[in-house]
């Protein structure tokens, strides 16, 4: 390698916007984040002015997302996947959540040195699970989801967060679908 292009690929990398400074500050740059996400959730079918909780129950999973950060605020997509021990029965019948995967927009705004409010909307698809002794099915419906959290930043790289998430699915059988879930985990900036 001659000095020439060596000098040009140096250039080329102080232009990047992934910089360790651009990440350390949280300004100007993109990140990719994952993370680890827990929660306690409650299903609910409603009808005739009436909730009913399907059941309320641990839910786990995982989110993944870019944000594209503009000083005091930033903006991006989000992808997001959960497993649920949500399950209903009566009788030898039962009702359960197998997951829940929701896609959307994320909006965050700096609210201190390290910590920042977000607000995200966008698709939600929940899938429930019949059986009966001998015979199971499944189906899955999709509607709108929206959430409002925090995070707080724990290492140069690191952060905790926590989240309240309302999704309507619509008439499922007649019936209105939603999903209430809080939530708490801990994500990586890279």
């Amino acid at each position: 390698m001659n000095l020439k292009m060596l000098a040009a690929a140096a250039a080329l990398v102080s232009c990047v916007p992934f910089t360790a400074q651009a990440q350390d500050d949280a300004r100007g740059g993109i990140s990719f984040r994952g993370e680890a996400r827990i929660g306690y959730e409650t299903p609910t079918v409603s009808g005739d002015g009436d909730v009913y909780k399907i059941g309320s129950a641990v839910s786990y999973g995982g989110e993944l997302g870019v944000d594209f950060d503009a000083g005091d605020f930033s903006v991006g997509p989000y992808v997001n996947y959960e497993f649920s021990s949500v399950e209903l029965c009566d009788g030898g019948v039962c009702l359960s959540e197998k997951g829940n995967l929701s896609a959307g927009g994320r909006v965050g705004f700096a609210v201190g040195k390290g910590s920042q409010l977000f607000l995200k909307v966008g698709y939600a698809s929940i899938e429930m699970e019949g059986s009966v002794p001998g015979f199971s099915a499944s189906e899955s419906k999709s509607g709108v989801q929206g959430a409002i959290g925090a995070t707080f930043d724990v290492g140069p790289h690191v952060y905790a967060m926590v989240e309240a998430s309302y999704a309507d699915y619509g008439k499922f059988y007649d019936i209105n679908l939603q999903r209430r879930q809080v939530a708490a985990g801990v994500g990586f900036r890279f």
